[in-house]
């Protein structure tokens, strides 16, 4: 990395970005911005849009998009410092990097040292007796311990910082994600807990996971360092490369015991993704070596958002992707311990393309025997084939929301296509209706800075946001009131900036801003507490109706009608006197 993030911020500020994506791109002037047709993906309708003001980029046909310095990482396929090295030298800015200055072997270094206190702590202190009950319960022997990084964090504040400080330096260990800082100085960020080593390419120890033994949260894991970025590393690579080359298969699975036991128990080809919210650079290291993914998540986590997302980016970047369906409650490593391997072996084998998985699922939560429930099941579609790129996949989509319809797949596709993003020009000037969730309304807004933060800040948290625009509302909630938009992107993952670039460079305008943004916070925040209420009344007169309880429901019947009303008198307080 450079010396800190002002060298990156410098870099960007001499840099034209224009100038550099036309030497890969035929860009036109359109409106403020500039478009071409995508590098990335077959465009026949340019739908490239590069912004010099912002210092973004943005595909509206693929949803790639970013600064200027993953532009030359995506293009021409190299490494962060690579494309920054290359943009300092044409900015003329001092650039040294770590490696150059021996700094990244003695971070690696630091973290070896840190595994092996770790191990030790596991297999000789007292300290360490609840880690290895803990694990020899789990059916994690001692020849576990060391072939796979195991060790523990012993109680206390500072008994790794004691036992490394003096060697390495707090400064360094505090860059590794080991140390803290605290008020009244430093402290060790991983305590009372069993540790699991996450491991590059080559086996050496890049970060750490630590599973409490009470409290929370049950696991803490190393931040963002110069070594590790969860968003492009796959926990047991290390360990699964050979078998994920042989057999172009990958099993992906969420967490660390997960990966352990399936490794145990012979399925070598075990991946974890540390987490639900798959990312593009997680997508692109798998592709490196398989051609099928088997996702195998807990029930409740495979129908989630995350997962869903992580299924449309595998799916895109050119791999089978199928899913596997375990019961409810159940996860791949309760299944092999009380099982065995042959059942999880099942599972997998039994395992159905993630659309089809989708389709199931939406047929599990919504009746299509009804025009209501279909045309629920339709909206609910459109906005999943938002994120499928391929146009075979949409194809297949299609033919399974036939089936479960009994509707004709070409009117489906039709459905499907009225329902992705509008792609107008640059220029262009529309007001969005049922293609922007409220939510995306205020961070186009926000990300434009047609509003501020303090606005929305009033009634609503970034913690309100949903889980794959939080990282967004917490950045805007942490800047300025006007932030720079290409400072905003760095240090998100790859799908924050990817967001960031969309919602900044999209070409839609609010033909009266204040009212658009007072209707995505009614909805936001208001309706949906009116809707609850409004529901619970109806369930109650209901009842009352059904008991004969005609005192009963007249009350009730009077409080919906007021409630009616203070939902209007809402409506209209939020739009204020619009005559």
């Amino acid at each position: 990395m450079p010396r800190d993030r002002a060298d990156i911020r410098v870099i960007k500020e001499r840099i034209d970005i224009i100038s550099v994506i036309s030497r890969y791109v035929s860009l036109k002037k359109a409106g403020a911005s500039h478009k071409g047709k995508c590098p990335f993906h077959k465009d026949d309708t340019p739908s490239f849009v590069v912004s010099g003001e912002k210092g973004l980029w943005h595909c509206f046909g693929c949803g790639e998009g970013g600064d200027v310095i993953g532009f030359l990482m995506k293009i021409e396929k190299i490494s962060f410092i690579d494309a920054a090295k290359r943009l300092a030298a044409e900015a003329g800015v001092e650039f040294q990097t770590k490696e150059q200055e021996g700094d990244r072997e003695k971070l690696r270094l630091a973290m070896a040292d840190a595994a092996r206190h770790f191990g030790e702590n596991l297999r000789n202190t007292k300290g360490g007796k609840r880690a290895r009950e803990y694990l020899i319960e789990r059916g994690y022997g001692e020849d576990v311990w060391e072939r796979y990084g195991l060790g523990c964090a012993l109680p206390g504040w500072d008994n790794l910082k004691r036992a490394l400080s003096s060697q390495r330096g707090e400064r360094q260990l505090v860059e590794l994600g080991l140390l803290v800082e605290g008020e009244k100085g430093t402290y060790d960020r991983f305590r009372d807990r069993t540790i699991f080593s996450v491991l590059d390419l080559s086996g050496r120890p890049i970060a750490f996971g630590g599973r409490a033994f009470e409290g929370e949260p049950k696991y803490l894991n190393s931040p963002k360092t110069p070594l590790f970025d969860k968003g492009r590393t796959l926990y047991g690579l290390s360990w699964a490369r050979d078998a994920l080359s042989e057999g172009r298969k990958a099993v992906l699975v969420e967490g660390f015991t997960d990966v352990l036991t399936l490794h145990c128990a012979g399925l070598t080809n075990a991946v974890a993704s540390m987490g639900t919210a798959l990312t593009q650079g997680q997508a692109d290291l798998l592709g490196r070596f398989v051609d099928e993914v088997v996702i195998v998540y807990d029930c409740d986590a495979a129908g989630g958002a995350a997962a869903l997302r992580g299924m449309q980016i595998l799916g895109n970047s050119g791999l089978a992707v199928r899913v596997a369906r375990l019961a409810e409650g159940d996860d791949p490593d309760a299944v092999v311990r009380r099982d065995g391997a042959d059942a999880l072996h099942e599972a997998l084998d039994q395992a159905v393309p993630f659309y089809r998985f989708y389709v199931e699922e939406l047929r599990a939560q919504v009746d299509p025997s009804s025009i209501g429930g279909k045309e629920r099941i339709l909206a609910e579609a459109r906005e999943f084939s938002r994120g499928i790129r391929s146009l075979p996949l949409r194809q297949a989509f299609a033919t399974e929301l036939s089936g479960l319809l009994d509707l004709p797949s070409e009117g489906i596709l039709r459905e499907l296509r009225r329902g992705r993003r509008l792609r107008p020009a640059a220029d262009a000037v529309f007001v969005p209706k049922d293609a922007w969730t409220p939510e995306e309304d205020l961070l186009v807004m926000l990300l434009r800075g047609d509003i501020d933060w303090k606005r929305v800040s009033a009634v609503l948290a970034p913690e309100d946001f949903s889980q794959a625009n939080r990282p967004i509302a917490q950045a805007l909630a942490e800047s300025e009131e006007s932030p720079n938009i290409s400072e905003l992107v760095e240090g998100m993952d790859e799908e924050s900036a990817r967001r960031v670039s969309h919602y900044a460079l999209a070409a839609v305008r609010f033909s009266d801003v204040d009212k658009a943004t007072d209707d995505a916070l009614l909805k936001l925040v208001q309706l949906p507490s009116f809707a609850k209420k409004l529901s619970e009344l109806d369930r109650e007169i209901a009842a009352c109706e059904e008991n004969k309880d005609r005192d009963r429901q007249n009350e009730l019947t009077l409080k919906r009608v007021d409630l009616l009303m203070e939902k209007k008198l809402a409506r209209e307080g939020m739009h204020g006197n619009e005559g």
